[in-house]
Parts: C-alpha cells; structure tokens; sequence
C-alpha cells in the first residue's frame, strides 16, 4: 500500500501543527512555570516583610511592656516609700500624742494634788478659824458673865 502524494504533505503538516501545539504548550508550561515562580517569589516576600514588620511590632510591644513595667516598678517604690514616710510619721504622731496625754495626766494628777492640798490647807484654817471664833465667844460668854455678876 503506497501513500497517495498527498497524505506525506498532510502529515507533515500535522507533524509541523503537533510540533507547533508542543511548542504552543511548551512555552505555556514555562509561562506557568515563570508566573509560579515570580507569584512564589512574591509570596515569599511578602511574607518576608510581614514577618519583619511582625517583628518590629513584637520589638516595640515589649519595649512598650518594659517602659510600663519599669514605670509601675517606680511607682511601687514611690508607693512604698510614702508608706514607710507615713507609718514613721503615724509612729512620731501616736509618740507626741501618748507623750502629750502622760504630760496631761501628770499635770490632772498635780492639779488635783494642789487642789486636795489647798482644800486641805482651807479646811484647816476653816476650822483653825472656827476654834478661834469658838474661843472668842468663849471669852466673850465669860466676860459677859462677869461684868453681868
């Protein structure tokens, strides 16, 4: 069986149209490949500066967590001194005020002692006067007697 004249022209060109197709495909596969590659290379750039600015915020968030730590830790130590300044004074405080109410009640105790003394004092010469004033009526009852006999 000879080939006519004409299917050798045919498959040359169905050969010269599958080699045309293979490159068509070929040069779409490389495209694809290319594009893969380029979206794979943005990709990982873009996750790359995404990790970077991750890492810049992850940078000053604890730079920002270590200003307010330091920040409470002064305020804890300002907070702790007030404290202790003002328990020593509350200490100084009750101190003057106990020293205050042992003054006062010394000087009650001494008042009250020159009180009892003086009403003592007033008591006696009361009745030193009363014997007085008794003596002299005495006296004068007997003088009385006396010039009435």
């Amino acid at each position: 069986m000879t080939l006519p004249d004409t299917m050798p022209d045919a498959l040359s060109d169905l050969r010269a149209a599958n080699l045309h197709l293979q490159a068509t495909i070929d040069g779409l596969r490389q495209s694809l490949e290319a594009a893969a590659v380029e979206a794979d290379r943005r990709v990982t750039r873009v996750q790359s500066e995404e990790a970077a600015r991750v890492a810049e915020l992850t940078v000053t968030i604890q730079q920002m967590r270590d200003q307010m730590e330091a920040q409470q830790q002064t305020h804890d130590r300002a907070l702790q001194a007030e404290r202790a300044a003002a328990q020593a004074e509350i200490g100084q405080l009750k101190g003057s005020i106990d020293a205050l109410r042992l003054t006062l009640d010394n000087e009650r105790a001494a008042a009250d002692q020159a009180r009892m003394t003086l009403e003592a004092e007033h008591a006696r010469e009361r009745q030193a006067l009363q014997q007085q004033i008794q003596a002299l009526r005495d006296t004068m009852d007997q003088m009385m007697g006396q010039s009435a006999a």
